[in-house]
């Protein structure tokens, strides 16, 4: 790395420095409450300010101005996967399908990467600690939403389907944001105190009612406990949690929230009632779980035909099978490039998941466990800013702590492990920076 690289993670020596580090620290807080919450979906969607959200990531590029030389830094692995992300996709536009509806897709493929760009060198460096402190406030605030939701249907959109969602408006996509805002999060807040952020997470998540997000908080509760991330000692946290669930078994409290929900006259919150009879008759289906069954047959039956070349961008768009595509990521991808649109979201996972030392692994192994879970469920994985500014943390956490270990500790094999070592990049001596500059 050239010098000018290394000094940007050196002690600010000036004023101007000091200026653009203040600088950072408040762009970065901005921008992760705007898009962890999706505010600005929601205030466009309400109505209350009719601004593209394209136009607010144009308006926050610009303000980055003063950090795109930490362009450089981003990892390797992160470079390849955008290459190929947005390669495979021109490839498929010039090839198979070149009309309107291809050309937005391909314009959102291309929109997803620099994104991801974006928001790396926004959060690199020292913001990193910030962005995790503003991820956990955005969790908070949106179990709130959900809980005055669930009891005040409509309260944030008259789109809302009948179940609480918040700033989201869609009820899946909350209760994925709030999976990875807690993930990210967690760690910044001491041990003995950390399942009351798993318990609030699941709170949320369960007045959610969303299928995924729930299988996905139990999974990685579970492998979180086992990690010994929540509680040194697992049988303090187990012990409860059996506790709970024999409550909730002799208890079958979801035939009285059904009763009570079915009891609204307005009939906003029915939704919420077939889930619940979904919930205690699994054979029952609900319009959403045929939909999916439909969508998914359809979209299986679309790469069967053309398995290798695909049916070109956003061909699940364009289909008569539903109004929807496939609520699934991998078919999504299947149907539109062949076999290779298997490995868009794995990429996108190990990207940012490989050598990363900048968070617990165990941290790391929830995250790619329940994204991967969450692109069977959804296929708009790699389209939704909130889960486009997880891959940017998690790449300039990674980017963080190479920076630390080498230019710090000067050697890796006795450099502190991740849970010791800070998140963010602490100040590096100028004598070092010097003493470099010389050799």
């Amino acid at each position: 790395m050239s010098s000018k690289l290394i000094e940007q993670f050196a002690e600010p020596r000036n004023k101007t420095k000091i200026f653009l580090d203040r600088y950072q620290y408040v762009l970065s807080i901005i921008t992760a409450f705007l898009f962890f919450s999706d505010f600005p979906d929601w205030l466009l969607a309400a109505p209350i300010v009719p601004i593209n959200p394209l136009s607010w990531i144009i308006a926050f590029a610009v303000l980055a101005l003063p950090f795109y030389k930490k362009l450089a830094t981003i990892p390797k692995p992160l470079i390849a996967w955008m290459l190929f992300y947005v390669g495979i996709a021109l490839l498929s536009l010039m090839t198979v399908s070149a009309d309107e509806i291809s050309f937005t897709d391909f314009r959102s493929k291309v929109l997803a990467a620099l994104f991801i760009a974006l928001m790396y060198i926004i959060f690199q460096q020292r913001s990193v600690n910030q962005v995790k402190c503003t991820a956990l406030f955005v969790l908070f605030m949106n179990v709130c939403n959900n809980m005055l939701e669930l009891f005040s249907p409509k309260m944030f959109s008259e789109l809302n389907v009948g179940r609480p969602a918040g700033f989201y408006i869609d009820p899946n996509k909350a209760g994925c944001a709030l999976m990875l805002t807690m993930l990210l999060s967690i760690t910044i807040v001491k041990k003995p105190y950390r399942w009351i952020i798993l318990l609030v997470a699941g709170v949320g998540i369960m007045a959610t009612f969303s299928r995924g997000a729930i299988l996905g908080w139990v999974i990685c509760t579970l492998l979180l406990i086992i990690g010994r991330v929540v509680c040194d000692q697992r049988r303090k946290v187990l012990a409860p949690i059996v506790i709970f669930i024999i409550l909730l078994a002799s208890l079958n409290p979801l035939q009285a929230l059904t009763d009570y929900f079915k009891g609204d006259p307005t009939g906003a919150n029915w939704d919420i009632v077939n889930r619940l009879e979904e919930f205690q008759n699994p054979s029952l289906k609900e319009d959403s779980a045929m939909e999916r069954q439909a969508v998914a047959a359809g979209g299986w039956l679309m790469f069967g035909n053309r398995p290798f070349w695909g049916n070109g961008l956003a061909s699940t768009r364009k289909w008569m099978v539903s109004e929807v595509s496939t609520h699934n990521m991998y078919l999504y991808y299947m149907a539109d490039h062949g076999i290779l649109g298997v490995l868009f979201l794995p990429g996108a996972i190990f990207a940012v998941v490989y050598r990363n030392r900048g968070e617990e692994q165990t941290i790391l192994i929830c995250f790619g466990v329940f994204v991967s879970l969450w692109g069977l469920f959804s296929h708009e994985v790699l389209a939704e800013r909130f889960t486009l500014s997880s891959f940017a943390l998690l790449a300039a956490m990674n980017t963080n702590q190479k920076w630390y270990l080498k230019y710090t500790n000067r050697n890796f094999n006795t450099a502190p492990s991740p849970s010791i070592a800070p998140a963010f990049l602490p100040p590096v001596r100028n004598q070092r920076i010097v003493s470099q500059k010389r050799d």
